[in-house]
């Protein structure tokens, strides 16, 4: 039987499930070829004090890139490895802010607003702030006080920005960082009223060439999609639709863009944007295969809410889809995955890593914790890697998977003996626990101790009542396992502990079954 590379399963009947599904999956990564646990995460700065709730970046024109963390009052420069020293900036009012890049002949520019303080600019000349003024002076916006600015996007190359707690958004002149602002007012297309909770762009291929849409999403879950590229225009703007995607989660990073898809994560779970609009226009529609999930993902919502550090996130480098999901326990929040590069998009659990917020920089994952620390992640085999390279604890996983009547439903079997196989570079570098569970039993086994664990005990030389069952941390692929009990269907947990790459390929049965009952 595979490895459950089918991810988990929290739609299908317990006694119709696939069974390269899983009912628990906590940190494995399904892929093609088998489960790895995933990769570990490493220390990338330090000193930070206070919760990172956001991290920021920019790219310029010439290849220079940086990084920056917000925590507490403060913002960091984090653009390399190590300690951080003093702060960019002091006395912010809070550390949450939004950002967007804008490039033009000047170069690149990297703006940021939280809503309650001027706003930041990063750009080829260093660190500045935007502050009301005439326009006209650098750094300056007109009739939109950048303290109250609570969101800002691209679209068609012009800067928007969303005035906090209204329907209104803001736009400047194709190119500019600076002037006066334009309102434009999404209230009377907002039916079940509230104020503009995301902002972002869709690209949309509807047979004319891929076009790049403006969205701006409701507190009440409404989305006003419009099309053009002069909003002050009667024919080069125009209204799409609006249509019922869920109320977003807090925090206002709820959304990224999937290939050519959009898809906003809200109270009813993910929804795709593409697949949800689909009409003669829409030329191509979603992949996203999210439908295993979605019970999970909306109880989550319901359950959390309220509680700040929901996001969503792309990253395409290692093909993985990823909710940030908060939990109102001290160092609790998870992280729900998928890996977009199998077929069937399986998901898996992350725990271990508390972030509060992510960011890509530069291709390496960063994400900021609750307690003044930004982590590298996807890195290593180890979770809390030292700066200076030293490993820090082996990284736990666990999985459940589906329950198989081994083609005879209706039959009574025994499993005799069982074997795992794994890909491990190095055996004395992981363990492992097993057992069977028959009969829809929802127990998991737990994952071992960091303890060094021999080796399975093996049939006919093992003493009973004396010897510990299913667990090793050598990775024989001729070693059988005895399991216990009988029942009509039969489901394998697995526990590893790993500070090596491991790999689930599949797992071997021997067993006898009865007659009909």
């Amino acid at each position: 039987m595979p490895a459950p590379v089918g991810g988990l399963n929290a739609i299908s009947s317990m006694a119709d499930m696939p069974p390269a599904d899983a009912l628990l999956m906590r940190n494995w990564w399904p892929q093609p070829y088998g489960c790895s646990v995933r990769k570990g995460t490493q220390e990338w700065a330090t000193g930070l004090t206070y919760a990172v709730n956001s991290i920021m970046t920019w790219s310029s024109m010439s290849g220079g890139a940086k990084a920056f963390a917000f925590a507490g009052a403060n913002m960091y420069d984090i653009s390399s490895r190590g300690a951080v020293v003093d702060p960019l900036l002091e006395g912010l009012s809070n550390s949450w802010w939004q950002s967007t890049s804008l490039v033009n002949s000047a170069g690149a520019h990297t703006i940021a607003v939280n809503g309650t303080n001027d706003a930041i600019i990063y750009d080829e000349a260093g660190l500045h702030r935007i502050v009301l003024g005439d326009g006209a002076t650098a750094y300056t916006w007109k009739t939109l006080d950048p303290k109250d600015a609570i969101d800002v996007t691209v679209h068609q190359g012009r800067l928007w920005a969303v005035k906090k707690d209204t329907a209104l958004a803001y736009y400047l002149e194709v190119g500019a960082i600076q002037g006066d602002m334009t309102v434009y007012d999404f209230g009377p297309l907002f039916s079940k009223g509230g104020y503009i909770a995301d902002f972002t762009t869709w690209t949309i291929d509807d047979g004319n060439g891929a076009t790049d849409h403006l969205v701006a999403v409701s507190s009440e879950g409404e989305a006003v999609v419009f099309q053009g590229t002069d909003p002050s225009s009667d024919t080069a703007w125009r209204l799409t639709g609006v249509y019922n995607v869920g109320a977003p989660l807090k925090g206002r990073r709820s959304y990224s863009k999937v290939g050519g898809d959009l898809v906003f994560l809200t109270q009813r779970g993910l929804i795709s944007t593409a697949a949800m609009l689909v009409s003669t226009q829409v030329k191509d529609t979603t992949n996203l295969k999210m439908q295993k999930i979605q019970y999970l993902l909306s109880e989550a919502a319901q359950a959390n809410q309220n509680l700040d550090g929901w996001s969503f996130h792309y990253f395409p480098g290692i093909n993985m889809l990823m909710v940030n999901i908060p939990s109102a326990v001290e160092g609790g929040n998870i992280q729900m995955v998928s890996n977009d590069v199998v077929p069937t998009q399986p998901w898996s659990t992350f725990t271990g890593m508390d972030a509060q917020c992510w960011k890509l920089y530069n291709e390496v994952i960063l994400y900021g914790d609750s307690t003044g620390t930004v982590w590298q992640a996807w890195v290593g085999h180890t979770d809390g890697a030292y700066m200076d390279g030293a490993p820090g604890t082996a990284i736990g996983a666990i999985a459940q998977q589906a329950y198989t009547y081994f083609g005879e439903s209706a039959i009574q079997k025994q499993i005799d003996m069982y074997r795992l196989n794994f890909l491990v570079d190095d055996d004395s570098a992981m363990a492992f626990n097993s057992k069977i569970s028959y009969d829809f039993s929802l127990i998991p086994v737990n994952s071992p101790n960091a303890r060094a664990i021999t080796r399975d005990p093996l049939w006919n030389e093992a003493i009973w009542n004396q010897d510990y069952w299913g667990t090793t941390s050598s990775v024989q692929h001729n070693t059988w396992t005895q399991a216990l009990g009988l029942g009509y269907c039969a489901s394998i947990s697995v526990g590893v502990e790993s500070s090596t790459s491991v790999i689930w390929i599949s797992t071997d049965f021997s067993f006898k079954h009865g007659g009909l009952l």
